[in-house]
């Protein structure tokens, strides 16, 4: 492998043996379109930093709708790449436009050819050990065209689409089919990690694996099921928050908090005495989560995790002719996680709901850790662990210990730095 890998020996806890820690470098390719693929990759890069791996480069694609939120770029700081990538374009703000979104793809072929540059300069700058793919198109596209010797895992809930046990739709058959296609160019030459509401077998013929989801950190440092006083909704296009008017004007006595890519709010917008509009803001978004009685929003994977630990009752609206967002709805509808709708109708977060068995879907997310970083080590040939005596080398066959992901979150964290690559500056200003 053509990473340079560093062996440490650390002290462990009284009564254990000493052991020898493999270090790698991993770098990470993550997609733009909606901040799923981003809260993802800071959950894993706080796995992995909690563990000693260091997260040399993060690549993220951009496009015309979407900038890079701010809470994405404090956590890499100058780690960071931006990429120009497809992504979808939106009619009226709301639903997905399907040929505007394959006209600017085949307009940006350029911008395209230049961030495959980009991805290819930092790979061989930074040598990593390993690649993590947040669902970044381009990825798939450079293991296809520019072969390299460096493992690559594709994470994202998507990959679930290849699984006999993911929820079945009769409608909708050609987009379906499109996404299947897509989902497989992603994941090309890679190993699948198929993130998922509910445990599913492992198909390792088809280097498949489930895994639950990734949650950050902030997550499960909040208090969960306490009971709340407002409703919460998060709109990922600006022109829902015309359903959120309409609904509000009916139950103007109820108190709504929305969440919205809307730039002149910064950063809230008090519209009535119980109508508040605040600007994006992922960790002001969790606190409020955990607060509100309620939450409404787009059927983002990340989400309906989040509010699914926190016991809150919800209701998921999936974006129009976005079939990946309407899956996910039915497949959390389907695990007893959230009420699948067609508009922000939010009058059902009103009344009594009893959904899945909570503590069973928390007591899954808690195994997400342990499940990553075993795939990681499958993956990359190393052992993220091995113990051994102080003064012998290490046994042929060690016994594993690989932590959970809940006890990364409760750690410091460790920043690994790289240079912005010149040419991933060049893929961005020319297009």
């Amino acid at each position: 492998m053509r990473g340079r890998v560093a062996c440490s020996f650390r002290t462990a806890a009284r009564g254990t043996r000493p052991y020898r820690q493999t270090i790698m470098k991993i770098m990470f390719t993550v997609q733009g379109d909606g901040r799923g693929h981003m809260t993802q990759a800071i959950a894993a890069a706080q796995a992995f930093e909690r563990h000693g791996h260091e997260i040399v480069a993060v690549t993220v694609g951009t496009n015309p709708s979407r900038t890079i939120p701010e809470f994405f770029a404090r956590e890499f700081g100058d780690r960071l790449i931006p990429v120009a990538s497809p992504g979808f374009s939106f009619q009226k703000a709301r639903g997905v436009a399907t040929l505007a979104t394959l006209r600017e793809a085949v307009a940006g072929r350029g911008c395209y050819r230049r961030s495959l540059g980009a991805i290819g300069a930092a790979i061989e700058r930074t040598e990593p050990d390993l690649i993590v793919n947040f669902l970044e198109p381009l990825m798939g596209v450079h293991n296809l065209l520019r072969r390299h010797p460096t493992p690559v895992v594709s994470v994202g809930h998507q990959f679930m689409l290849g699984h006999p046990e993911f929820v079945q739709c009769a409608k909708f058959a050609f987009q379906q089919w499109t996404m299947r296609q897509y989902v497989r160019l992603t994941g090309a030459r890679s190993t699948k990690l198929a993130l998922s509401f509910y445990p599913a077998a492992a198909i390792p013929e088809r280097r498949l694996f489930v895994c639950p989801p990734l949650l950050r950190a902030e997550v499960f440092e909040l208090p969960h099921s306490q009971p709340g006083r407002f409703l919460l909704a998060y709109v990922l296009n600006q022109g829902y928050a015309d359903d959120i008017l309409r609904w509000h004007a009916a139950f103007p006595d109820v108190e709504l908090h929305c969440f919205c890519e809307k730039p002149k709010v910064e950063p809230v917008w008090r519209y009535d005495a119980t109508l508040f509009f605040h600007k994006l803001d992922g960790t002001k978004f969790l606190r409020m989560m955990a607060e509100s009685r309620g939450v409404a929003c787009t059927a983002g994977f990340e989400s309906l995790n989040e509010a699914a630990w926190f016991g809150k009752p919800l209701l998921v609206v999936p974006v129009e002719n976005h079939i990946e967002q309407h899956l996910n709805a039915l497949d959390a509808q389907k695990a007893g996680l959230a009420m699948a709708a067609t508009s922000f109708d939010l009058t059902p977060l009103l009344r009594r709901w009893k959904g899945a068995d909570l503590e069973s879907h928390r007591s899954w997310l808690r195994q997400a850790g342990a499940r990553l970083l075993s795939i990681i080590e499958r993956v990359a040939h190393k052992p993220v662990r091995t113990f051994v005596p102080a003064s012998a080398p290490a046994p042929a066959m060690a016994p594993q210990f690989v932590p959970s992901l809940l006890e990364s979150h409760f750690a410091g964290k460790s920043r690994g730095k790289s240079e912005l690559e010149a040419s991933s500056r060049e893929a961005v200003g020319h297009c």
